[in-house]
């Protein structure tokens, strides 16, 4: 049916439930993971209700994998005491069927007339409401994203317009004149492995004296071409020794770019930069939970 195009998979975690009557091979154990098992009915079922869904190319044992993964996500999620309560659950059925503009009922009638289990979707949500929770009480709350993550992102992802209105933020740090090019050119180098941004920079050439540092902001059209071409050629916090430039010697180093992003643009920004964050940290922690646990597959 045309309308179950509509409704968007979530992620591959599950709690357990009992498995409905089958033949004798569906239920035979595959894993065993703590005191909790994996049987060959709930793998059958994750993979017809898939495809149902519109999934493709669907292996059994990346569903084993999932299912092992949700089971350690469950024992976490009871020793953090964050286990979904029903109302919870319930509202995540709403969200669900609704993705597909379909009633709760609607939606289990018809997983009913493709001979699947109404507890294998309840399990399907619950598992993923049980992920977001542990994840969201073990790290959430230690994840920043700063400013200059921000600039990195919109740097790295171009998402910069070509417009000369854009605000370009840069140091030029230079040594006086009554010092050797040699010898400036052994301090340029010495400061730069000591710097990883704008601020260290700045904190840096504190130590030294005869320097001059300068921040400089301006539209890339008040730039002179020379110094832009350097600069285009830069990553955020990226710097660049610059000898014998119209006689001149200096270290440059690009702080931001940054133009007329609309909110909507930089809220995306935020959530790929989170996301990436909390996927790393997450493939991570099943690791750790995997290297604790007892698994047995059969």
């Amino acid at each position: 049916m045309q309308y179950i195009k509509y409704i968007i998979a979530i992620s591959l975690f599950i709690h357990p439930f009992a498995a409905i009557s089958q033949s004798t091979n569906s239920f035979k154990v595959v894993a065993e993971v703590n005191d909790q098992i994996i049987t060959n009915f709930e793998i059958d079922q994750r993979i017809k209700m898939l495809q149902t869904f519109g999934a493709k190319s669907i292996s059994k044992q990346d569903i084993m994998n999932s299912l092992i993964n949700e089971r350690l996500y469950t024992y976490s999620a009871i020793e953090l005491e964050v286990l979904p309560n029903q109302s919870e659950i319930d509202k995540g059925l709403d969200d669900f069927a609704k993705r597909g503009n379909l009633s709760k009922k609607d939606l289990l009638a018809y997983l009913e007339s493709r001979n699947i289990s109404k507890e294998t979707l309840i399990a399907y949500i619950t598992s993923g409401l049980t992920q977001r929770k542990v994840i969201q009480k073990k790290f959430v709350n230690n994840i920043i994203i700063s400013q200059s993550d921000i600039a990195s992102a919109i740097d790295t992802e171009n998402l910069l317009s070509k417009s000369n209105s854009n605000i370009i933020e840069y140091i030029k740090l230079s040594f006086n004149d009554n010092i050797s090019d040699k010898k400036k050119n052994k301090f340029y180098n010495s400061i730069n492995k000591m710097v990883d941004n704008c601020l260290d920079l700045q904190s840096e050439a504190k130590r030294y004296d005869d320097i001059n540092l300068f921040i400089h902001k301006k539209k890339k059209n008040e730039l002179q071409k020379d110094i832009l071409d350097k600069l285009n050629d830069l990553d955020i916090y990226e710097t660049k020794i610059i000898l014998n430039s119209n006689n001149e010697n200096y270290l440059l180093m690009l702080c931001s770019r940054n133009s007329e992003i609309d909110d909507n643009t930089l809220e995306t920004v935020k959530n790929k930069i989170f996301n990436t964050r909390i996927n790393k940290i997450g493939n991570a922690y099943i690791q750790e939970l995997k290297g604790e646990a007892f698994i047995n597959i059969k």
